[in-house]
């Protein structure tokens, strides 16, 4: 029996990402490809070097939060090729997927002062709008920033083996 040329298939039809051979070769996330002992163990070391730099903070009396401190330290580490960004990247990248999770023992303490939210409330929300703001501003910069390094590199990596 002849089929009817302008019927769509069956492959037609599906859409695109239902179609057997296309999952099979479609780009996951490559975070769901990491095994859980390398996202832990990239974990560790990054809860390493800020666990130094709160040591260090201590050590030498700094007057900035360790988490500055060991985010300096760590930069210093990624430059000077002390420790690859290979080593680090996905813990970083899953840490801050869960970030929201941090923002849960924040909560809860409001609810414990009360009263003290409710009478400096409006001190308390431009301080959090303000700081907030000025985190995804950096935050922001510093990824733009970053990504531009990166090209950089590549470009001259790539570049030079031409």
């Amino acid at each position: 029996m002849k089929r009817a040329t302008n019927l769509p298939t069956f492959k037609q039809l599906l859409p695109h990402k239902l179609v057997p051979h296309k999952v099979l070769t479609h780009k996951t996330d490559p975070m769901l490809q990491q095994p859980l002992v390398k996202i832990l163990l990239q974990i560790t070391l990054i809860g390493v070097v800020w666990g130094t730099a709160d040591i260090l903070k201590k050590l030498f009396n700094i007057p900035m939060s360790s988490g500055i401190v060991g985010l300096f330290l760590m930069l210093g580490l990624l430059l000077t090729g002390v420790i690859k960004l290979a080593w680090v990247n996905v813990g970083a990248k899953f840490i801050l997927g869960e970030l929201v999770l941090l923002f849960i023992p924040l909560m809860m303490s409001i609810t414990q002062y009360q009263q003290l939210f409710f009478a400096k409330g409006w001190q308390l929300m431009i301080t959090i709008v303000v700081s907030t703001a000025l985190v995804m501003l950096s935050s922001a910069l510093t990824f733009m920033l970053g990504n531009r390094v990166k090209r950089a590199l590549y470009r001259r990596k790539h570049h030079a083996h031409q």
